[in-house]
């Protein structure tokens, strides 16, 4: 479970704003996070980063997808 919930390899800041590898799986989700502004994706950043628990992670990542996160 160490790592399903960072990205690493220099990407971090640059292909996910810094955001779980999870959202990257999600065509969706990575648009609309796209579209965020920078303090949406801040809040996103922190709410994800509390997460310890997988499955939790996918739900959150689908709210996004489905633009139900806010």
């Amino acid at each position: 479970m160490d790592g399903f919930n960072t990205f690493s390899h220099g990407y971090e800041g640059d292909l996910l704003w810094g955001l779980p590898l999870a959202f990257a799986s999600e065509e969706k989700a990575m648009e609309r996070i796209s579209n965020m502004s920078d303090e949406e994706r801040e809040v996103l950043r922190q709410k994800s980063s509390q997460i310890a628990d997988e499955s939790k992670l996918d739900e959150l990542v689908k709210m996004v997808a489905e633009g139900k996160f806010e």
